[in-house]
């Protein structure tokens, strides 16, 4: 504590004395250093690091930090002699004033703290209890996690007492009966070492019940005093701080859990089809309840997770999940166990495109007159393969070209999975997709007018009507164009079909379920596929019955399931209430009755199911 007027002359003097070694101390020697040190005390009242109280016609300066440091070296003291009590509100002389401490609320000071500790000296706090729990004084430089072991201490020296120790460990023996040797064991740890027991209770949330019974029992005793010693303050105010640490610790280690779960339900949703997520996607996962995964970890926690999942790995292993980037730059997370089966779906879907495509494309050089290399030579067939397989399916092309794939190849135990390198060099695409050149190249010749296989015909022929070799060929795949010429005339369909409808409600109604279905259908398709070849794809993973009839069976019976069970929805169905996520929630129950539940893969099946409910909803009827 200073006197204000004294403390402004001592500066003044001072400033003149060493005026020659700090020449910024110049402005405290005119006559006007008052005001400038007054604004200057402004400045350190406003950021609370002094306050000014009058006393006795007086201005008096009372500097925060001095009181921090003398409150710090108290609390020191009691972690060596624990039997000192805490400083209260009520100890504080009555010439210092009240807005020398910060008052906030107890479980405020503790939560904030225990998340995020910035120790300092700018602050002398005033823990707010309870009405019958004096207010406890705590400096900001002292950590709060020690405040919690002294007041665990406390209690500790407490229950040292014999008349303590047997007292309350009947009371907790009588509340619990059947506990009593849990409830001994709890207790004995607690006199031996009471930070042990809330250790476990930081990691898992036990012995939280016995925790609050035990501070219930000793503030029950203790509120029942009329006068309260020092020391009967200093346990209420120990018992308060015990119960506000314990109910966030038990809150963090229910939010460990809770974020356990969700990232365990992440998992097994990541292994679903199609196998492959980006982070977009990871963010928009949802659980069985339809709630994000999002909000029950945070972002860090998320982005720690994928991290250690990409980089921990056992022994010789590759970590449990890779990450493949795709000619675009996107890049996608992938479980090791889900690489090889994603390799071979893709590779037979796209099979039927490349080998379409290419037929197309020779066909089209044919009559022309023009044989093209791949035609002719192994080695470009491969090229040509290869560059379809980029183009039609970029995912299916990163796998293939990723550099964790021979290790992950190598590790494969699948029964009866493939081979995709053989001396240490990955299979030709001709033998993964199953095309072979020269059956290609039959089939497109095929095709052509029977003149074309009559050599003298065909020779004229070629003389007369063969074009010019362009200087460019345009390297665009004709997969794609057949890709987008067949959604480019089922838009055209389903737009004829909706102008024709009449006003009828029920039209109305069915024609806002099309044009739904089509906006729903961007969620579930890639851009790089098609609704069929995604059902005709899904159908191969779930479908495990031998010989064609069979397969083709077993099909048509899970279909028609679909149809009677969507066709008794749909009589209820509104335009309002159809959207991505009521599709997965009726794909979920369907999938859960006992006829579908003889099928195993139930993923790939009630992905299928949410494809088929789409493929029903886009093609209803106007009538």
């Amino acid at each position: 504590m200073l006197e204000y007027g004294q403390f402004a002359d001592y500066v003044h003097r001072y400033a003149q004395h060493h005026i020659e070694e700090n020449s910024a101390l110049e402005s405290y020697c005119t006559s006007d250093y008052k005001a400038v040190l007054e604004a200057e005390i402004n400045g350190l009242v406003a950021d609370r690091q002094v306050v000014i109280s009058s006393i006795r016609n007086k201005d008096y300066i009372f500097v925060v930090p001095y009181f921090i440091e003398k409150y710090n070296d108290l609390f020191n003291q009691i972690d060596a002699n624990i039997s000192i009590p805490f400083p209260s509100i009520n100890d504080m002389p009555k010439i210092v004033p009240i807005d020398v401490v910060t008052k906030k609320q107890a479980d405020e000071i503790i939560y904030g703290r225990l998340d995020k500790e910035e120790l300092n000296d700018r602050t002398l706090y005033c823990i707010v209890f309870s009405k019958t729990v004096p207010s406890l004084i705590f400096p900001s430089s002292f950590p709060i996690a020690n405040l919690i072991n002294l007041a665990l201490k406390k209690l500790q020296e407490l229950m040292h007492k014999e008349e303590s120790h047997d007292y309350f460990l009947k009371k907790l023996s009588i509340s619990n009966p059947g506990k009593e040797l849990s409830i001994k064991t709890f207790f004995n740890k607690f006199c031996a070492n009471p930070s042990t027991v809330l250790d476990i209770l930081k990691n898992t949330g036990d012995n939280f019940y016995y925790w609050s019974q035990l501070c219930y029992f000793i503030k029950q005793d203790y509120t029942k005093l009329k006068d309260f010693a020092p020391e009967d303050i200093t346990i209420l105010q120990s018992v308060a701080i015990i119960e506000i640490a314990t109910s966030y610790y038990k809150s963090k280690a229910a939010e460990k859990l809770q974020a356990q779960a969700a990232f365990e339900q992440l998992d097994i949703l990541m292994k679903n089809p199609p196998y492959y997520y980006n982070l977009n996607d990871i963010r928009k996962m949802k659980d069985k309840t339809g709630i994000p995964l999002l909000g029950q970890y945070k972002e860090e926690q998320l982005m720690n997770h994928l991290k250690a999942k990409t980089q921990e790995s056992i022994g010789n292993q590759m970590p449990e999940l890779l990450i493949f980037k795709v000619n675009d730059g996107n890049g996608y997370y992938i479980f090791k166990e889900r690489v090889i089966p994603l390799i071979i779906r893709l590779a037979n879907d796209v099979r039927i495109l490349v080998r379409e495509a290419l037929i197309k494309s020779w066909y089209n050089n044919l009559r022309e007159y023009e044989l093209l290399p791949e035609m002719k030579e192994n080695a470009a067939f491969e090229r040509c393969l290869e560059r379809e397989v980029s183009s039609i399916e970029p995912v299916l092309s990163a796998l293939l070209n990723a550099s964790f794939l021979p290790v992950v190849a190598f590790e494969d135990q699948t029964p009866g999975h493939i081979t995709l390198f053989r001396n240490d060099s990955l299979i030709s695409y001709s033998e993964l997709l199953m095309l072979s050149r020269q059956e290609l190249l039959a089939d497109a010749k095929l095709k052509l007018p029977f003149w074309y296989a009559m050599p003298i015909v065909s020779f004229i022929m070629k003389l007369l009507f063969k074009k010019p070799k362009p200087k460019t060929r345009k390297d665009a795949s004709a997969a794609l164009k057949i890709q987008n010429e067949l959604k480019d005339k089922e838009s055209e369909i389903l737009k004829r079909r909706d102008e024709d409808d009449s006003i009828d409600p029920k039209n109305k109604r069915r024609r806002e379920l099309r044009k739904l279905a089509i906006e729903i259908e961007k969620e579930f398709v890639p851009e790089t596929s098609t609704l069929d070849r995604e059902l005709k794809g899904y159908m191969h993973e779930w479908n495990d019955r031998i010989g064609k009839q069979n397969y083709e069976n077993l099909g048509e019976d899970v279909n028609s399931l679909i149809r009677d069970y969507f066709r008794k929805v749909l009589r209820t169905l509104k335009a309002d209430t159809f959207n991505a996520e009521r599709i997965r929630r009726l794909a979920e129950s369907l999938v859960d009755t006992p006829s579908m539940m003889k099928i195993k893969n139930h993923p790939a099946l009630k992905r299928y199911v949410e494809l088929y409910i789409i493929k029903i909803v886009k093609n209803l009827p106007s009538n």
